[in-house]
């Protein structure tokens, strides 16, 4: 690249400052990516106030960015408006100039003036000061992003940027700082989702819904991940007094709100599941939830005072006290928390208390099943009788939820090889032979034939029923496959015995007789 003249420092400080405040920040992204894959062909400046470059996109563009007036910039690409074609022409241009394009498309992201060394210089200082002060780490983030979610109208890419970019602000930072930051971050990013979310038209919520808690789900991971490295022990004061700070963003944000995107306390729990291990805190904390519930009583009525007590009471081996908070709640609201619970004793192979929970959980299911802890209920009753085949209680409580356990018991009873209970349940539900997998059926087949008898009885007794040529049809078609059956058990007679009462009871259905006899079930 090669340039012939440079803007003078106000129009390029001008220039920045437009295009700052014009390009969405996932836009930036994109045309940053753009300039570090060289795509930017060509760059010049033009008149003293206009850069011109040429961009390779899916098509060859022209762009010029105008520095007095950036509403007069244009690109030949089919966007209208400002394009990630300015972007890239614009950190090109600063690449030619001297100034790192890494460096302004950081301060871009977080929201800090351009302005040269000087300032970057300041804004390390500001970096350093910040790192002291966790108090004021969502206070700054909010005063350089808090109005990013105003961007989301139909995706969340904005807070991608802002979450790159508060991660960079703290790299450089010790370890411990630096993770808790991080986790501050996704905090406020997630609270920005949130604020998004509530601002969509109720009519498309469910699709903001999907679409965002698919985009939010990796930030949600992350902070689990960060979450699961700390150790209370090992803090150091500035770190601790981070912590304190990350609890008092669950303090006080009203956990309880209706509509809500995320499960927040979910992001409570992965920080508590390892500060439990400091007693101090932890009773520190329970004192704080029950002066709160003493404060207002009506906070039972809602779920996460409660269910954070419960939470604490568990990690205590007070699980009856645990259930007792829970059962003051509204049950799909904490329901998955007590799945949690039980899932621990089960792994522990505490089995009084893993019955307590299963019961909590069963009497709550038997009202509300439509739950989202039905599903792993069930799953835990699969592992329990794996690990207990002689109590009959687990299998017991998947057949008592028949018929919106079948499938989960259908796939218990095949993975045991439980052939003839699975059999008994697909003639239970009117099964028949043709909608079942057919692989799954060569290998029962194989394994033990016998149980199939019933099935292709039952089909046959029903497709002759329908009184009809094509019923007669596909009676002969599933005798022809019982046959191939009862003959790899070299059970001729049986199988003869079997043809003749059909033969015998249905003699007056000629049609019947003469498919059996074109299909030479008879001769």
């Amino acid at each position: 690249m090669s340039t012939f003249f440079q803007l003078d420092e106000g129009r390029l400080r001008a220039l920045a400052a437009a295009i700052a405040n014009s390009v969405p920040l996932d836009v930036l992204e994109k045309g940053f990516d753009y300039y570090r894959r060289e795509k930017v062909l060509s760059v010049q400046v033009m008149e003293g106030f206009s850069v011109y470059g040429v961009v390779q996109g899916t098509a060859i563009y022209a762009v010029t960015l105008d520095s007095d007036d950036f509403k007069f910039s244009t690109c030949t690409c089919p966007v209208k408006g400002a394009c990630k074609h300015m972007a890239a022409v614009f950190y090109a241009y600063c690449a030619t100039i001297g100034e790192s394009p890494d460096d302004i498309h950081n301060r871009f992201l977080s929201g800090i003036p351009f302005g040269g060394k000087a300032v970057l210089d300041a804004n390390a200082g500001d970096s350093a000061s910040i790192e002291r002060q966790p108090e004021r780490w969502l206070e700054d983030m909010e005063e350089k992003h808090g109005e990013v979610w105003r961007q989301c109208r139909h995706s969340l890419h904005p807070l991608q940027a802002v979450l790159t970019a508060i991660k960079s602000a703290s790299k450089n930072w010790p370890e411990g700082q630096r993770r808790l930051h991080w986790m501050h971050g996704i905090a406020f990013v997630l609270e920005q989702s949130e604020r998004a979310y509530s601002h969509t038209d109720s009519y498309s919520r469910y699709y903001y819904e999907m679409a965002f808690a698919r985009m939010t789900e990796p930030w949600i991971n992350q902070y689990q991940e960060l979450a699961a490295e700390l150790d209370p022990a090992a803090l150091k004061p500035e770190e601790r007094a981070a912590v304190e700070s990350l609890v008092a963003v669950f303090h006080d944000r009203d956990m309880d709100r209706e509509q809500q995107l995320h499960r927040w306390e979910t992001l409570y729990f992965a920080l508590w599941s390892r500060l439990i291990a400091d007693a101090d805190w932890a009773a520190r904390e329970e004192s704080l939830l029950r002066a709160q519930l003493r404060r207002t009583p009506e906070a039972y009525g809602l779920f996460f005072v409660p269910m954070a007590l419960a939470f604490l009471a568990f990690a205590d081996d007070r699980d009856g006290d645990a259930m007792a908070l829970l059962g003051r709640t509204a049950f799909n609201r904490t329901a998955l928390l007590a799945c949690d619970c039980a899932l621990q004793r089960l792994e522990e192979r505490d089995w009084g208390k893993l019955e307590d929970w299963i019961d909590y959980l069963y009497e709550g299911l038997s009202k509300d099943r439509k739950s989202k802890a039905f599903g792993p209920f069930l799953s835990m009753c699969r592992l329990a009788d794996r690990q207990q085949p002689d109590r009959s209680r687990w299998q017991r409580y998947l057949v008592s939820f028949l018929p919106y356990s079948y499938s989960a018991l259908t796939e218990h009873w095949l993975d045991l090889r439980q052939y003839e209970k699975w059999a008994d349940l697909q003639l239970l539900f009117g099964i028949e032979p043709d909608e079942i997998d057919v692989q799954l059926m060569r290998e029962i087949g194989k394994a033990a034939p016998r149980v199939l008898y019933p099935l292709y009885h039952q089909a046959i007794d029903g497709a002759i029923r329908t009184r009809n040529r094509q019923g007669y049809r596909q009676a002969v078609k599933l005798m022809k496959r019982l046959e191939k059956l009862y003959k790899a058990e070299k059970q001729h007679e049986a199988w003869s015995r079997f043809v003749d009462g059909i033969v015998r009871k249905h003699q007056r259905l000629r049609a019947l007789q003469e498919e059996l006899w074109r299909g030479k079930i008879v001769t």
